[in-house]
């Protein structure tokens, strides 16, 4: 008899890593929690000069593939990581980022009640160094149209895509290091994805002296350049009054009267960690 787990969608979540040991292992924990909805995780270090190949090591019975060298920063990483993956369902976590608690569970479920989509976000939050919930940040849906007003809000820690889809634009672009998610965002739009969106916690974004916004503005601003040579028709400097804007902050608004950031207050200052799987988007989700 065929086992209903061998024909559900299958999911392949990738960690690119390089010197973030004070954090890393949370991240794997956040995805190892998961194993049962998870089909395939690989951790692709840059060759780590700090504890994280032992940190690795400690969980590498429960990763699939695992490595340690040089590479060309994060994007290779990820390129690797996805190279080597065979899930229908893709999406990366960075090695300081966690998911949210029985995110895997509810994107699946999206997945196949929602089969004609090819990308989903959902809900996040914003946690600090020591791993409290900091903000909520309750997006709406994407568009191509809110991007061509300056509007492009998508969160990584939220964005699971098809493998199908990642394969027709060509995968990440390996040559940009801080610029590459949003560029493979834009040619998800210029491939005419459908975009779907999940009302529920599915991701943290850890935010700290050290991360590449912070550290790296240079090389932001020359892939910023990048962007708007390869993509005219994303303004990479929006007008902070556009009319796109002014709509956004009202959808926003709205957000926050309906559900959203008020039904989500109470779990400021608290873990992820700390919640049971699927909890916190019960109050927010209708998939």
């Amino acid at each position: 008899m065929t086992s209903l787990k061998s024909n559900r969608l299958r999911i392949s979540v990738v960690t690119p890593s390089f010197n973030q040991a004070n954090y890393l292992e949370e991240t794997i924990q956040s995805v190892l929690q998961q194993r049962d909805d998870i089909d395939e995780y690989f951790v692709i270090d840059g060759g780590s000069r700090d504890a994280s190949a032992d940190i690795i090591r400690k969980y590498e019975d429960r990763i699939d593939y695992w490595v340690s060298e040089r590479d060309k920063g994060q994007s290779d990483a990820i390129h690797k990581g996805f190279s080597r993956a065979t899930g229908d369902i893709l999406f990366w976590v960075n090695s300081d980022d966690v998911m949210a608690p029985g995110a895997a569970a509810r994107v699946r479920r999206a997945f196949e009640m929602r089969p004609e989509w090819d990308v989903l976000t959902g809900y996040s939050v914003f946690v600090d160094d020591a791993s409290r919930i900091t903000a909520v940040n309750c997006i709406p849906k994407e568009s191509k149209w809110w991007a061509s007003q300056g509007v492009l809000h998508v969160c990584q820690q939220t964005c699971y895509f098809t493998k199908a889809l990642y394969d027709r634009v060509g995968g990440i672009d390996v040559s940009l290091h801080c610029a590459l998610d949003t560029e493979l965002w834009l040619r998800f739009f210029e491939a005419d994805a459908r975009w779907g969106h999940l009302p529920a916690l599915l991701g943290g974004f850890r935010l700290h002296g050290e991360m590449k916004g912070v550290t790296w503005t240079d090389s932001y601003e020359r892939e910023r350049h990048i962007v708007a040579a390869r993509h005219p028709w994303f303004p990479t400097r929006p007008v902070p009054y556009t009319l796109g804007r002014i709509l956004y902050r009202g959808q926003r608004a709205t957000g926050v009267l309906t559900g959203g950031e008020r039904w989500t207050r109470p779990l400021l200052g608290t873990r992820l960690s700390d919640h049971v799987p699927g909890a916190l988007s019960r109050r927010m989700a209708v998939l």
